[in-house]
């Protein structure tokens, strides 16, 4: 069995659904330990996974403008729009382009507000961990923990990645900090 996008002695790859495995099996698939990475180690799958944050995605400002005025309702509104410039009725014409672009323009200015407004809370997501390396436990950026990582979280702490909760499996939760087991899933696919 293998980790998620890892490949198996097959060469197939295999889903593995952490939170039914057991501890000893994850770290095992991880090639962790309690004691969690070396930093030299840590490296190397930083490079190979990337790093622990969303993809940033850019659009050109033009083209998402444009995409406003693709859609059934503007295309009824742009035959209006024909249908008067053929009729010679050039203030509907006027009236009708004025408002496909009011419209358009509402809608680039609301959405662009809004990637803003998300752009900062996903800033204010999770931007420090504690994390073992080296057998120490370290505060660092949660954009440098990888696949096997041993993160401590305590109540009320931002988790900031996909983990498997370390201790006894058959102990029920307490609220004390807790050392957990990173499995960034979605690094791993």
């Amino acid at each position: 069995m293998a980790a998620n996008g890892e490949k198996a002695a097959g060469g197939e790859e295999q889903e593995v659904d952490f939170a039914k495995i057991p501890i000893k099996e994850a770290f095992n698939l991880l090639n962790s330990s309690p004691a969690g990475l070396t930093e030299n180690e840590a490296i190397k799958r930083i490079e190979e996974f990337g790093p622990n944050k969303l993809p940033e995605t850019s659009v050109n400002p033009l083209l998402r403008f444009l995409g406003y005025l693709w859609n059934p309702l503007s295309w009824a509104m742009e035959v209006a729009a024909i249908l008067a410039i053929i009729l010679l009725d050039y203030a509907d014409f006027a009236l009708i382009v004025g408002l496909l672009l009011l419209n358009a323009t509402i809608s680039f200015v609301e959405e662009s507000n809004a990637d803003k407004a998300i752009k900062a809370l996903a800033g204010a997501l999770a931007p420090k961990c504690k994390v073992f390396r080296d057998r120490k436990l370290k505060t660092m950026d949660a954009e440098h923990i990888v696949p096997g990582d041993i993160l401590v979280v305590r109540l009320g702490d931002i988790v900031p990645a996909d983990i498997k909760i370390l201790g006894d499996e058959d102990e029920e939760e307490e609220e004390h900090p807790m050392q957990v087991l990173l499995q960034l899933l979605s690094m791993c696919c």
